[in-house]
């Protein structure tokens, strides 16, 4: 029995002690990555099993493993204390944002709960949206929604209780498929099935849907393509895949126009890769069609840090401050640069979380975002 609990100890003791350094040095390699996704996504769990950690020693140490047990007793109040000041820090961001953070949520909504959208609807051939509906009679305000997967995966449903949540709020959603590759590149065409949604929601939700009133959403490749679709559609370089090629289109002469309409007043975007050129060479294979730097034309069109302008409407980004998939001194570089052009918005960090860490509903980091988020889209809607 004294052989399990020092080895259990110390076992679990190692392993606090290695998600612990990821945390407060994110720039280690494996145990930052691991550090910060758990701080970021799981931080009062972490906290616990360090709780339990201590417990583990002290029982080693009562077995007969006097040294093992005080020494795995010690390293787990050092992740104890560790995870307070994780804690504190998430917590003070939330109070910042006016949040007082739910714990009870933080504990049990790890993951994404089905939100049920109202329906699905095609909206362009081959590609649907779900709609998530406010009660009441519309039009409604709308938030597209478009979904993250490094621009090779994901669906429609990766935010599923979000897009419920802000629809109680008052904000219908659409939550968007585009097409994935195979064939590549994508890029572009990535972005027309979005300016397609756009269209379809100017052309069929007038009794539901306000277009007067939209706002384009995503979290990691969808936000990029949130930010630049919402250029493209402000300078009139992008329409509908099925759109003329004098719209920006690609299809011919006689198609159909774009269904006419306003801009999106607002963008909304969880850690967006802002500078394509910094991207993994095998995705940018897939939206370019080769490396970013030989096409530059596509470049402009494609990647947000290209796009900065005064016209382009109030945009609010989202961070974790150990984002280990885009560079947060980059988009925080954005961020300054957005806002010398003139464009109202901001950037809210989460203190020592990575990317993804709204995918537990209940995660410190999704809960603040959410409400920046709602004040953000009163604001502009």
């Amino acid at each position: 029995m004294t052989s399990f609990l020092r080895a259990l100890a110390l076992i679990w003791a190692a392993v606090l002690l290695f998600v612990l350094v990821g945390a407060f040095r994110p720039e280690t390699p494996v145990a930052g990555f691991a550090g910060s996704f758990v701080t970021g996504q799981y931080p009062l769990h972490l906290a616990l099993a360090a709780v339990l950690g201590i417990l583990f020693g002290l029982a080693a140490r009562s077995a007969g493993a006097r040294f093992s047990g005080y020494a795995a007793a010690t390293l787990s109040l050092a992740a104890v204390v560790g995870m307070v000041t994780v804690l504190a820090a998430q917590g003070r961001a939330a109070a910042d944002e006016g949040v007082r953070l739910d714990w009870t949520a933080t504990l049990t909504e790890i993951g994404q709960p089905d939100g049920n959208p109202d329906r699905s609807v095609e909206f362009t051939e081959g590609r649907a949206l779900d709609l998530y509906l406010p009660t009441g009679p519309g039009p409604h305000p709308v938030l597209v929604w478009v979904h993250g997967g490094s621009w090779v995966r994901g669906d429609r449903e990766d935010r599923t209780a979000l897009n419920r949540w802000l629809a109680d709020r008052g904000w219908a959603v659409a939550a968007v498929d585009y097409r994935l590759p195979p064939p590549e590149p994508v890029g572009r065409d990535q972005q027309r099935d979005v300016a397609c949604a756009v269209d379809w929601i100017r052309a069929n939700g007038a009794a539901e849907l306000d277009p007067g009133r939209l706002v384009l959403a995503g979290q990691s490749a969808g936000a990029t393509l949130a930010i630049s679709t919402t250029s493209g559609l402000l300078d009139g370089t992008l329409a509908c895949s099925d759109a003329p090629a004098s719209v920006g289109g690609t299809g011919p002469a006689d198609a159909p126009p774009p269904a006419p309409g306003p801009p999106p007043v607002g963008v909304v975007a969880y850690y967006p890769p802002v500078d394509l050129t910094l991207i993994d060479p095998d995705l940018q294979q897939t939206l370019f069609g080769g490396a970013a730097a030989d096409a530059p034309g596509l470049m402009r069109l494609l990647s947000p840090s290209e796009q900065v302008r005064s016209d382009l409407p109030p945009t609010l980004l989202l961070l974790g401050s150990a984002d280990h998939y885009v560079y947060p001194d980059r988009v925080a570089a954005y961020d300054r640069e957005l806002r010398d052009a003139g464009v109202p918005g901001r950037l809210v960090t989460v203190p020592y979380a990575d990317h993804v860490f709204d995918r537990p509903f209940g995660s410190p980091g999704a809960q603040l975002t959410r409400e920046a988020v709602i004040r953000f889209l009163t604001g502009v809607g």
